[in-house]
């Protein structure tokens, strides 16, 4: 159903269909790529922020009003490309500290223990998931890899990455909290 309206693909997709939220992407995906190479002038930020974009997306796709969806999907473009100029400019103008400045900064060795506790936990967690849930999470965090190259490695298209991903960390999240209550 390529001519189904975003309503009715949103919609779908609220009701389990994967399809729904692949055509959605497929619709979107060119058009948000160009509208963030315009913004940000470089193939790889507008790549990147893109990729952000349908992450954020996922996560919020329940609370859109499927009306509205392509303009509430340009606003998230818009606010992961301005978020993308900002870091940049940052790290731009942030000066290094000087070497006698690295005693300040040296960890607390209790926060390094909770931290390296917290990560076992995780990578445990992480292993309670679907393979094909697994394997996307640990590219993205482990590896740094952009979920094209994740859906490349695959075989399978980009959205499904991308759902593979907000599934898995939504997944994450409950047995995370299941665990501390």
């Amino acid at each position: 159903m390529p001519d189904s309206s975003d309503a009715t693909l949103l919609l779908r997709f609220r009701s389990g269909d994967a399809l729904a939220l692949d055509q959605l992407f497929e619709r979107y995906e060119s058009p948000l790529f160009q509208f963030l190479l315009g913004m940000l002038k470089d193939h790889h930020r507008a790549e990147d922020a893109l990729q952000e974009t349908f992450v954020r997306a996922l996560g919020r796709l329940d609370g859109v009003d499927p009306d509205h969806l392509r303009g509430w999907l340009f606003t998230v473009a818009y606010h992961e490309a301005m978020l993308l100029r900002r870091k940049l400019k940052t790290r731009a103008t942030t000066p290094l500290p000087a070497p006698d400045d690295f005693a300040v900064y040296a960890p607390d060795p209790y926060q390094e223990v909770a931290r390296a506790d917290q990560a076992r936990r995780l990578k445990r967690l992480i292993g309670r998931l679907p393979a094909a849930q697994q394997e996307v999470i640990r590219q993205r965090i482990y590896e740094g890899k952009r979920f094209r190259e994740i859906a490349e490695s695959l075989d399978c298209p980009l959205n499904t990455a991308l759902a593979r991903m907000h599934e898995g960390l939504k997944r994450l999240r409950r047995l995370w909290e299941s665990e501390h209550a």
